[in-house]
């Protein structure tokens, strides 16, 4: 037996039983079809050494960095993933719904990556202009990578450590551009205990089921995927996206599984749900369903979960959801509602953070201590009043996390720590939350909103800077005015629904002939940006106003957040 790496060791003990079912990749038709692959453990750890013999015959080594550019999941972003352990090479994530060209231009020189992978469904536009910004740079098609040999095992990388990049991951960018999250070997293995022992409750060769349809661009299937690697026998079922066969294919899942079944999901595919049922247009008969979502936990994440999320699960599963809370820059998990939690105390600690006297809450349930900790601070900035003073029971603070999961740093960062870490805390979140002591005397952690530019819908974040640019882009070339003529600023308020956030954006009309565009805006911009710009750039209420902002220029989140409310407020 070669001697392995210390963090590939995990991987192998994971692929050991050779014959135990791993993978089935399920990719959904634009159609409506449904395509499925399975492949056992020992298979995919073939096909991981495939990858890696892609990897080394393009000549990357420990640290080398090569970009995923897909446009949907695949199994062969999983394959590499694997084969990054095999050879110390570290993935670059592309997010597939939302990145432009000049995005994935930006990606690739901050991180240096020496290959790029893509497959069909990698948009041929942005493979082109890709190929015309960096013609030198290697390319590797992933629909071939059934064809290649197997790297060898001596040739496997044997001084791969802790400390080193596993993967980078960009944020959404809420200032400018995203930053490259570089998480590390170390950080996984702290997750891998925290997600799949402490908040999933998985023993030691327990079988389990895990259904993935987020994307993989997103920490979220990356830290999911990345335990049921290290986790047999698990059973992962990944999607190339949501659809509406999606419940289907859960039906059947959970029909046929041994031991537990776990479905990663956010808050809006249960609006899906529902209104699939109100067109009568379910892929699978109700009754069914339900019995399959019965043997379920779902366990949400990426936005709040309020009660009519809670009602509808009741209705569906009769259970209660289990949560989760975190972010790329720590490793996805930091606290969740544990799947050893009962279903009647789920429910209590739930309507306690609706009820709250001081404002509502969101129940995100408890951090994993010794691998996470998390507490509620008064202030964030070293400079600032109340820096990292605890707040007490029911007072709105700050949300900051401790533990192995926090992030090694940014490619932006030169190699420095993280200037958004103190004494080992993560103060980066700029989330505001605050906790309630349950009844066994543990503390129970609550969200109530987001402290920085960011619109939450879909499930996913987008930067309010990123829907800003386009609108005042599509504002020029539309309506002939010039960006001396208005402001534009956007911000997300849950207005229509207690998960997703409405795009309300605040056009200052700066100059006489911009004024005089007023009526017209009024009646056209909202329906015909909508029409023109990308799906997360969609706007959806306008008002004219000052747009409020610092002496540095970046916008007064919160002036603007109160200006709208008092606007709506007078409006009835």
């Amino acid at each position: 037996m070669i001697p392995l790496s210390p963090v590939l060791a995990p991987y192998a003990e994971g692929f050991l039983e050779k014959g135990e079912p791993f993978l089935v990749y399920v990719r959904l038709q634009r159609e409506g079809g449904v395509q499925a692959r399975a492949w056992t453990r020992g298979q995919f750890w073939e096909l991981g050494r495939r990858a890696a013999t892609v990897l080394r015959a393009h000549g990357l080594r420990k640290g080398d960095r090569f970009l995923c550019g897909f446009g949907e999941n695949r199994f062969e972003d999983l394959a590499f993933r694997l084969a990054s352990a095999m050879t110390g090479a570290v993935p670059v994530t592309v997010n597939w719904q939302a990145d432009t060209a000049d995005q994935v231009s930006y990606k690739l020189e901050a991180t240096g990556c020496r290959l790029v992978l893509h497959d069909a469904s990698f948009p041929v536009d942005m493979r082109k202009a890709l190929l015309e910004r960096f013609p030198l740079l290697p390319r590797y098609d992933v629909e071939g990578l059934e064809g290649e040999d197997l790297l060898p095992e001596p040739d496997f990388c044997a001084d791969l450590g802790e400390g080193d990049d596993r993967i980078v991951i960009f944020t959404s960018g809420t200032t400018g551009n995203p930053k490259g999250v570089r998480l590390t070997y170390a950080n996984y293995e702290n997750n891998a205990r925290a997600l799949g022992g402490e908040l999933l409750g998985l023993k030691p060769g327990q079988p389990v089921s895990v259904l993935v349809v987020n994307p993989l661009h997103h920490t979220n299937s990356s830290a999911v995927t990345d335990c049921l690697f290290r986790h047999a026998p698990g059973r992962l079922v990944l999607y190339s996206r949501y659809g509406t066969a999606y419940w289907q294919v859960l039906a059947e899942t959970a029909e046929k599984a041994r031991g537990p079944v776990f479905a990663f999901t956010v808050a809006r595919h249960f609006d899906f749900l529902e209104e699939l049922a109100s067109r009568d247009a379910l892929p699978v008969a109700t009754d069914r369903l339900k019995a399959a979502m019965a043997a379920v936990d779902f366990v949400i994440g990426s936005a709040p979960v309020g009660p009519t999320t809670v009602q509808r699960l009741l209705k569906w599963s009769g259970r209660v959801p289990m949560v989760r809370f975190g972010s790329t820059e720590s490793t996805f998990q930091v606290a969740g509602i544990p799947v050893s939690m009962p279903q009647e105390a789920r429910l209590r600690a739930f309507e306690r953070g609706w009820n709250a006297p001081a404002q509502p809450g969101y129940f995100i349930g408890r951090p994993h201590p010794p691998f996470t900790e998390l507490k509620v601070v008064r202030g964030i900035d070293p400079s600032g009043p109340g820096f990292m003073s605890e707040c007490g029971a029911g007072e709105a603070g700050y949300l900051v996390s401790r533990g192995g999961h926090i992030m090694k740093g940014t490619v932006q960062d030169g190699g420095h720590a993280p200037d958004s870490v103190h004494d080992g805390w993560y103060v980066g979140f700029r989330d505001i939350g605050f906790f309630l002591e349950g009844t066994d005397g543990q503390k129970d952690f609550y969200w109530v909103e987001r402290d920085s530019a960011l619109l939450i819908r879909g499930g996913a974040n987008t930067a309010c800077d990123a829907v800003r640019a386009e609108l005042s882009r599509f504002l020029e070339e539309r309506y002939r005015v010039g960006p001396a003529d208005f402001d534009l600023a956007v911000v997300g308020l849950r207005l229509e629904s207690e998960h997703e956030d409405t795009c309300c954006v605040t056009i200052e009309l700066k100059t006489p002939a911009a004024v005089e565009l007023g009526p017209e805006l009024e009646r056209t911009f909202v329906r015909q940006a909508r029409e023109a710009v990308a799906k997360s750039c969609r706007p959806d209420r306008l008002r004219f106003g000052p747009v409020p902002r610092t002496f540095k220029g970046s916008v007064r989140v919160a002036e603007l957040k109160k200006a709208w409310l008092e606007d709506l407020a007078g409006k009835g």
